[in-house]
């Protein structure tokens, strides 16, 4: 069983395009797509419609929420102004957690105990993510059931950590290397790299290994594409995978 995994696209078509091409010589058997599909200053509607049309095992993220609740963040208004009804009940019609591979995969946004923003591996408190402790990451995979790989999303930073047995993959960001955020405490997330970023999972006879994957696009188009939204922050973190100074 080889699983392809994919995270916060954030309406960047051109950097998940890039992504689905190295995917598609790779022979998986399924895709997983983490959810923040389509909240982003690129094309959420081209996204949108990318990621509908890839037949992936795909949830809900945060953003997902948000653009459905009306919210006054940017990225989600841009969102909201370009999708259509076949692309808002699409999104709504999404689960928030999957179980994968006869049970063995349990896959979420944030964490499986937290919900779609608690982040699963980083401790942000001192402004920038760092590994947290094996205690708090224990306590935040409750609730899987039996399942041996929890892939999760949202802090857009590629991760493999094991906790009492139990792998736990972060794919990165496929379209939004870097963000700021003023919660739980101001922090910013950031990759360092416009790349596009994914992973593999497989099961190699009883064991699962994971492989994280970057690819080059042209991330200078995407850029564009933000700054014809209004959006300079958002080029200049697909330009260079990282927040501008404040």
């Amino acid at each position: 069983m080889r699983i392809a995994v994919i995270a916060d696209v954030h309406g960047n078509r051109l950097a998940l395009e890039a992504v689905l091409a190295h995917i598609e010589s790779a022979k998986v058997d399924l895709i997983a797509n983490l959810g923040d599909l389509v909240s982003g200053p690129f094309d959420p509607a081209g996204a949108a419609d990318l990621q509908m049309s890839i037949e992936a095992q795909t949830i809900s993220g945060n953003h997902e929420r948000q653009v459905l609740e009306g919210s006054a963040i940017p990225s989600d208004i841009i969102a909201r102004s370009t999708l259509s009804n076949v692309h808002v009940d699409w999104i709504a019609s999404l689960p928030k957690t999957l179980s994968l591979a006869n049970g063995e995969v349990f896959a979420c946004h944030g964490s499986p105990a937290g919900g779609d923003l608690e982040y699963l591996l980083e401790d942000v408190r001192s402004g920038a993510p760092v590994l947290d402790t094996e205690a708090n990451i224990r306590a935040r995979i409750k609730g899987i059931g039996g399942a041996r790989v929890v892939l999760c999303a949202h802090t857009h930073i590629p991760r493999v950590v094991t906790v009492d047995g139990i792998l736990i993959v972060n794919p990165g960001s496929a379209g939004f290397p870097a963000y700021r955020d003023e919660t739980p405490v101001p922090h910013a997330m950031e990759t360092g790299s416009p790349l596009a970023r994914y992973a593999f999972i497989e099961k190699v006879a009883s064991e699962w290994t994971a492989e994280l994957r970057a690819v080059p696009y042209d991330f200078e188009a995407a850029a564009v594409q933000a700054e014809r939204h209004g959006r300079p922050v958002g080029a200049h973190i697909v330009r260079t995978g990282r927040v501008p100074p404040i």
